[in-house]
């Protein structure tokens, strides 16, 4: 991951190459997409014609720039879905529900510390955070508690 310490600026380059390395994605993955940085942020936005409407925003955050690290988003997880081969943790019913409540799952795998992909029945649930044998959810508050009412 790149480091705060005498960092040059983040590209889109940069990106992919985060994904590539962490997750498994290659770039020929994401070619129906345009990679777009807005302050300090990566979009994923479709590379087809948009409807002539009003946007808040157009299309969804993918990767974070937290000044120190490249963090994945969950909803960019989610999009990358089943393209994701590396860094991937599966989690049990329990599991889950402990990482949704804001706790951590120690487990013991054979996974790089760092930010990976929470899967619970083959589905992507979102961004967490292993470290030291812990798993912790990286997953908005919000969408954690609508996950956590569906499971």
């Amino acid at each position: 991951m790149p480091g705060s310490q005498n960092r040059e600026e983040i590209d889109t380059e940069d990106v992919l190459n985060y994904v590539a390395s962490r997750f498994g994605v290659r770039s020929k993955d994401l070619k129906k997409f345009n990679i777009v940085e807005r302050s300090g942020d990566f979009w994923l936005v479709s590379d087809q014609n948009l409807p002539d409407l009003d946007y808040e925003t157009q299309g969804v955050r993918f990767v974070r720039d937290t000044g120190k690290y490249l963090k994945p988003t969950t909803y960019g997880l989610q999009i990358l879905g089943e393209k994701i081969s590396n860094a991937q943790i599966q989690v049990n019913r329990e599991e889950l529900k402990t990482v949704l409540d804001g706790d951590m799952v120690e487990k013991e795998m054979e996974v790089d510390e760092g930010y990976v992909a929470i899967i619970y029945k083959e589905r992507i649930i979102g961004c967490g955070l292993y470290k030291d044998n812990l798993l912790s959810s990286r997953i908005p508050k919000g969408r954690g508690k609508e996950l956590d009412n569906m499971i």
